[in-house]
């Protein structure tokens, strides 16, 4: 496994047909505004990963999308505002996400997490494993979904970030993935 996009260059097999038809992606919609409202964010986590994959074998099952935000309050308060708009429920680990917590939220680095009654969920990290957001931004790939730029950090950094953050989650998937290495 590894790279096999880098920018400009078609998205991965899973947003791009099945059997024939277009697959939607739901999040591609979340970075498209992103985007048109200058909202600073590079994809990560397992979600980042799957990028990557040259086929179907090589993905992982995730249930949320990890978009690691530019942790500033007004880049933070256009994606909240961008997710509000599109329908999204937002939350902390505390419960129900409040406008006036936004500054502490940013100052703390707390997650975000936005659902939607369809069980699309989005999570906005303002911190990850090992990395600034600058350092993730900075080489990241961007990957085209049906003509949006998707930036997705370098697999590299995802790989090291996974294993600095040493969860038993993240260490089952860093061997997983060894195997499949192995396989190739």
């Amino acid at each position: 496994m590894g790279p096999c996009c880098s920018a400009g260059v078609a998205a991965p097999w899973w947003v791009s047909q099945v059997k024939g038809r277009l697959f939607k992606d739901p999040y591609r919609a979340v970075i498209q505004r992103f985007n048109r409202t200058g909202v600073r964010c590079v994809v990560v986590g397992m979600s980042g990963i799957n990028y990557y994959a040259r086929n179907p074998a090589e993905t992982f099952a995730t249930l949320d999308y990890d978009i690691f935000l530019e942790p500033t309050q007004s880049n933070v308060k256009k994606a909240v505002e961008g997710l509000q708009k599109m329908g999204f429920q937002l939350g902390t680990s505390a419960g129900t996400f409040k406008p006036g917590e936004l500054k502490q939220l940013v100052r703390y680095r707390k997650t975000l997490v936005a659902t939607t009654p369809e069980g699309l969920m989005v999570e906005l990290i303002l911190e990850v494993s090992g990395y600034p957001f600058s350092e993730m931004i900075k080489d990241s790939a961007t990957f085209t979904v049906r003509g949006v730029p998707v930036r997705v950090a370098r697999l590299n950094k995802l790989l090291r970030s996974k294993k600095m953050a040493g969860r038993p989650k993240d260490r089952r998937f860093l061997q997983r993935y060894e195997d499949l290495l192995r396989e190739d």
